[in-house]
Formats: structure tokens, C-alpha cells, sequence
């Protein structure tokens, strides 16, 4: 079974590859989801999006042309008309004719391949519509093992867990609030995303005091290289909260970097 949501507590570490291995295959698509796992993933991050008809395809854009041979709105489109599209080309050229897929294309993919999927609610103009249709959609599959939902719309996922309570929910946070941990209580919130730029220790030791999971996103390394050039390096940091149990799951697009962190964590509890 995929690794607990609290992976931290069983000296564990979850590693998400966000919209799959996204640095180095097209984003949300089960070729990058199964190359983040061959990468050593053990999670991956998806985004779902509903179609006119009422389907749940998974791309993060509410739009298809940035990532996509479309045009237009995918509110604006049948799922007929998704399927007929190319999600890898314009990525890279040797992605041609890689298709996007269904939520429920996703989730038999996680059951295959034992993978635990952090689910995104990207949908904005009709968010009730949709947390109704991937509930059902997560029944059907009997999933739950197999899914926790995540957005930056805390209320869409207190709806989630009012419509179907054995759903585990985690909150994306890009700033810091006053009262996080009441706020993430009183939703009933089982997981906090934190952006490194607003990543605090005493933050997180009262997050996972309360019993919420904590998921580290991190950028590419490349960025994070500008703070080791000016002798601001973040990593000591990140790898002690990991080594202390402190921290649940790292996410980010490149899963080597995010696997490296991981490992050289693990050596210093040796």
C-alpha cells in the first residue's frame, strides 16, 4: 500500500514528483507519472480539470494551449475532444502523440503501480460540480488508500470531507498565516503544503503536534543554487527537519534532486 499521508511518523518520507518528472517528461501524463517512479517517486502530484460534458481530465492549465496541440478553454470542450489532443509535443518533439489522461485513467495507473497521487482541485468555475464527479469517480475505483485532495481553495476541501469523510485532505498554503493550525483544525485538514520561502521549524513542530502532515514544496535546484552561491545555503536545513521526522513529503519537478535530498537525509541519522 502507498506510504501513509503522516509518512514521517513511521520514519518514512514521501517523495512527490510533481505533475509527475516534469523537469525532464511532459507534465501530467501517466509517461511522466511511471518516469517519476523508475526516478524513485513514490507519489505523484496531478491536477484535474472538467470538461464540458462533465468528465474529469487531468492538466493543470484551465486552458489547453500551453501544454497542448489545442485552443481554448477545457470547460469549452467535450472529453472526446481532449482525447484527440497531443500533451507531449510541444514539451518536446520525441513526446509526439503522448495523450492526455482521465482521473480515472490515473487512478488504475496508481493501483497498478502502487502509488499514492496528491490530487489538485484546479477547477475554478464550477469546483462543486467537480469535487462531486472525482468523489464518484474515487468511489468507483474504491480508491482511498490510493488518493489524498489537495487545493488552494480550503473550502473546496471542506466539502470534500463533508461529502465523503474517509478522504484525506491537504491544504496548499503559499504564505503564512496567523492562526494556521486553528484554521487547518477547524476544516478538518489531515496535510499542509508549505513553499520553502515560508517554511518555518516552529511552524512546522506545532503542525505536526496538532496531527497534520507536512509536505515541503521545493523549486528546481537551480534556483536554490543562487543561496549556496551567496552562502545562504537552505539545504542543512531542510535535511535536519527531515532527519528530525519533522517533515512528511518533499515535492517538486525534478525527482533526482528531490531523491538526493532524501539520501543524504538518511545518512545523517547514520
Amino acid at each position: 500500500m502507498p506510504l501513509s499521508l503522516h509518512a514521517a511518523r513511521h520514519g518514512a518520507l514521501r517523495i512527490a514528483a510533481h505533475r509527475g518528472f516534469s523537469r525532464h517528461f511532459p507534465e501530467n501524463t501517466i509517461l511522466a507519472y511511471q518516469a517519476g517512479i523508475d526516478a524513485g517517486a513514490n507519489e505523484c502530484e496531478i491536477d484535474l480539470v472538467l470538461t464540458r460534458d462533465d468528465q474529469i481530465v487531468v492538466m493543470h492549465d484551465l486552458t489547453l494551449p500551453r501544454t497542448t496541440n489545442g485552443w481554448g478553454l477545457v470547460a469549452d470542450h467535450d472529453l472526446k475532444d481532449i482525447l484527440t489532443l497531443d500533451a507531449g509535443a510541444k514539451f518536446d518533439p520525441r513526446f509526439a502523440g503522448t495523450p492526455v489522461p482521465t482521473f480515472a485513467e490515473v487512478i488504475d495507473w496508481a493501483k497498478k503501480t502502487d502509488t499514492r497521487l496528491a490530487v489538485e482541485m484546479k477547477e475554478r468555475e464550477r469546483s462543486d460540480r467537480m469535487a462531486d464527479v472525482m468523489i464518484d469517480v474515487i468511489r468507483e475505483a474504491e480508491a482511498f488508500a490510493y488518493v489524498a485532495i489537495s487545493s488552494f481553495d480550503h473550502h473546496d476541501l471542506r466539502r470534500v470531507k463533508q461529502i465523503e469523510p474517509r478522504l484525506q485532505t491537504e491544504a496548499i498554503v503559499y504564505h503564512r498565516p496567523i492562526g494556521l493550525i486553528d484554521s487547518m483544525l477547524a476544516g478538518k485538514i489531515d496535510g499542509v503544503s508549505l513553499e520553502l520561502q515560508h517554511f518555518h521549524p516552529a511552524d512546522v513542530e506545532a503542525l505536526q503536534e496538532a496531527g497534520i502532515a507536512v509536505r515541503l514544496s521545493l523549486p528546481l535546484p537551480d534556483r536554490l543554487a543562487v543561496f549556496w552561491q551567496s552562502g545562504r545555503d537552505k539545504l542543512p536545513m531542510i535535511r535536519g527537519c527531515i532527519k528530525d521526522g519533522m517533515i512528511d513529503a518533499l515535492i517538486g519537478d525534478d525527482v533526482d534532486f528531490l531523491r538526493m535530498l532524501a539520501t543524504s537525509a538518511a545518512e545523517l541519522k547514520g
